[in-house]
């Protein structure tokens, strides 16, 4: 042969080149064509629900906004009294892929609808494209891996999920058992087993814990049947786990960290008649709320059967995952897939599952996961892959009377559904169910298609790809009316709510700074803080600080304590509120008298032993905070007796970072009426002081008489040591799998 075509054949040469990338691009046109609705069209928006309008959104951008000032926000001072924006993890601030949607340009300093489709859009083709890396690391052909790449990304889980937080985690799936198995097989095992866990802490960097709960409970499985098949186990195996989660731990720290800290001092919204603490455990009713009912479990194949998220694959992927199951059990990955997508459909059950129940008692975190239905995602990967090892099995020559057997029960379950369908379209007078028709209508053409194979009428890689149409079909109209048209009002309600209002914002824009807003959720649902960049007491999200909860912020008191000076509502609450601006849209603005200045001083302070006394405290009409304040639990700060006029200004006031020029006739406490939280620091002068925790949980700083600056600043410890153990766990995972040790040495 010659040379030049020996380079022409070689892996490197132009053909392996153009083999390299044309899956990939395969799979990124795909996911654009099937999603042209989004990126092809300005019709259709994904943006209609109402977590994503109302709480998802203002956090993008809120994050948006901040990073354009060249800052990471870490706090966010907009909602509540202020709070860890990254501990509340849900709004992504740790996500490293959210850092390019935010770093793109503003359009007039708002996020831009088009980038957010795109974001929705390429975070499929992740899916799809890791799933095709994994089929083809597994050895499946190319058509087979796309096939499982469409199943996993476009349907599914994945595929109906619209909020990023929780698909972000779930994309990272495939990579992470990639090198597991690598591992597993002693490939690489030092490299593997890092990279693995590495990509499971990035899973849970994601912004939410429930679908890295699901996925961390799986390859524990995993690791646990490699360890103990063996007894007793070697330390080969035990070093390679140990390795996984060493860099498991090291990735996720950034988010873990802070959010572990946050949630220790946050009640959380988890549907359930009251919050609950980080030590109280979730009510198993709400577990058996939003279980998967055993009776829509069909709603694998026929839509809309599933609640609480999209259940469906389709018919083909199905019939080619059993078909894997069947023909090829005593392939080890096929043995794998199967179990791990059992696995994902018992925890699925959650309520109708013992499995579920052990685990909610005896495993860490799974009590937290409130959504066993999440865990459909685990069933739906184990679809996928088994997917792509049946459509190679079947096709192969030696597969022909297996081939033939599973076309003629397409066939017979296509009649069956037309049959059904006939029937209800003449019993219920011309009624037809679209869903039970399109399958019955693609079983019918599944079953032409295997049997042209099994007969040798068409090729393997043409039946691959015709497979794939098939389950595009399938998956395409299942997303039919799923994002919303422009023109659809009644969908399209919640994220038009966002753009009305304007003219109470410029109201409230033009008062004295610093404002601090309380409106009625019924007449704005969203997050008015962040969106606007307005002090908004209300916070929009799944948790709050305990503190702020044990204040009663809603209360008369504790309205004027923080400064709470005016109110959108569509009518006054209380009879005393004077109307300052009438909306055009029914949020008016009135003003609450007797507000608190956002800074003021104290000269006497007092001293509560419980935390619980402190609602009881703020409510007290003899106990005149303007002039007295109260610690918890710590010894009283020393103050003096007031002497001449104190005069304290908020000087500047940014996420994290605070300014305050105080003039003090005598040794005070200067009080800020922003939340207590851990990693806030003070310096008075330039030198550090102690910031005291006040009224149950604003701060203050004892202050000498004279002039003073007081600055605070946000740096948590959590923040930059999770950072810090993050960079190390992606930066050692990388460095051993490019000059790590080449030969089996864990096993």
């Amino acid at each position: 042969m010659p040379v030049a075509e020996k380079h022409h054949r070689g892996r490197n040469g132009p053909r392996g080149w153009l083999a390299a990338v044309g899956g990939p691009i395969l799979v990124l046109a795909i996911t654009i064509a099937f999603y042209w609705r989004l990126v092809l069209s300005d019709q259709y928006t994904w943006l209609t629900g109402p977590d994503t309008a109302n709480q998802v959104l203002p956090w993008f951008q809120y994050q948006a906004a901040e990073w354009h000032r060249g800052r990471l926000a870490l706090w966010e001072p907009y909602q509540g009294i202020g709070q860890s924006l990254i501990g509340q993890a849900q709004p992504g601030t740790a996500y490293p892929l959210n850092w390019i949607l935010f770093s793109l340009p503003l359009d007039n300093g708002w996020i831009r609808q088009v980038y957010l489709h795109w974001y929705f859009v390429l975070t499929r083709f992740l899916a799809a494209l890791f799933c095709y890396w994994l089929c083809r690391d597994l050895k499946r052909s190319r058509p087979a891996s796309i096939l499982a790449g469409v199943i996993f990304s476009l349907g599914g889980y994945i595929g109906f999920t619209d909020w990023p937080q929780m698909v972000n985690g779930a994309i990272w799936a495939p990579l992470v058992f990639l090198f597991m198995i690598r591992a597993l097989r002693g490939r690489r095992p030092v490299a593997s087993a890092a990279l693995a866990g590495m990509f499971l802490g990035v899973s849970w960097l994601s912004g939410h814990h429930q679908i890295p709960v699901f996925l961390t409970l799986v390859v524990t499985a995993v690791w646990a049947w490699h360890i103990l098949r063996r007894l007793p186990p070697t330390w080969p195996a035990l070093g390679s786990a140990t390795l996984f989660y060493v860099f498991a731990v090291l990735t996720s720290a950034f988010q873990v960290l802070p959010a572990f800290e946050y949630g220790r001092l946050a009640l959380r919204w988890v549907s359930a008649p009251e919050p609950v603490g980080w030590n109280d455990p979730v009510p198993y009713t709400v577990h058996t709320n939003f279980s998967l009912e055993p009776g829509r479990v069909l709603g694998i194949i026929v839509p809309g059967m599933s609640l609480h998220g999209a259940l469906f694959v389709g018919l083909v992927a199905v019939s080619l995952a059993l078909a894997a199951v069947v023909t090829a059990l005593r392939s080890p990955i096929v043995r794998l897939f199967a179990l791990t997508a059992t696995g994902g459909l018992l925890l699925a059950l959650g309520a109708y599952s013992v499995l579920h129940g052990v685990l909610y008692a005896v495993a860490p975190m799974v009590e937290k996961a409130r959504v066993p239905h999440a865990a459909a995602l685990i069933l739906h990967f184990g679809i996928a892959i088994l997917s792509a090892c049946g459509i190679d099995y079947l096709t192969s020559n030696v597969r022909a009377p297996a081939l033939r057997c599973l076309s003629l029960c397409l066939a017979f379950t296509g009649t069956a559904l037309y049959l059904l369908v006939l029937a209800l379209w003449v019993f219920k007078e011309h009624a037809t169910d679209s869903a039970l028709a399109l399958t019955a209508l693609v079983s019918v053409l599944a079953a032409a298609l295997l049997g042209a194979r099994a007969r040798g009428f068409i090729s393997r890689q043409a039946t691959g790809i015709l497979c794939i149409v098939l389950v595009l079909t399938e998956l395409g109209s299942a997303q039919v009316g799923w994002h919303a048209h422009r023109s659809e009002v009644e969908r399209n309600r919640y994220l038009m709510k966002l753009t009305q209002f304007a003219d109470v914002i410029g109201f409230l824009k033009r008062q004295a700074w610093p404002v601090r807003v309380d409106f009625d959720e019924g007449v704005i649902p969203f997050n008015l803080g962040d969106w606007h960049g307005i002090d908004t007491l209300p916070t929009l999200g799944a948790s709050m600080p305990a503190k702020l909860v044990a204040m009663s912020p809603h209360s008369e008191r504790t309205h004027a304590l923080l400064g709470v000076a005016y109110e959108i509502r569509a009518a006054p609450w209380r009879r005393e509120q004077q109307l300052l601006f009438k909306g055009a849209d029914g949020a008016n603005v009135y003003h609450n008298p007797g507000a608190f200045p956002r800074v003021w001083a104290v000269h006497e302070v007092l001293r509560l032993e419980k935390p619980s006394e402190v609602g009881q405290r703020l409510s007290d009409p003899t106990f005149d905070p303007a002039r007295k304040a109260f610690v918890v639990g710590e010894p009283t700060p020393a103050v003096e007796p007031a002497a001449g006029t104190d005069q304290v200004r908020l000087a500047r006031r940014e996420p994290e970072a605070v300014t305050i020029e105080a003039h003090m006739g005598s040794k005070g406490m200067v009080i800020l009426s922003d939340a207590f939280y851990p990693g806030w620091k003070a310096t008075l002068d330039a030198r550090p002081v102690t910031i005291h925790e006040v009224y149950g949980g604003l701060r203050g700083v004892v202050t000498p008489a004279g002039r003073h600056v007081i600055e605070m600043r946000y740096r948590p410890l959590s923040v930059y040591a999770g950072g810090i153990m993050t960079l190390a766990g992606i930066l050692g995972a990388c460095a051993l799998a490019g000059w790590g040790p080449r030969r089996r040495v864990l096993g």
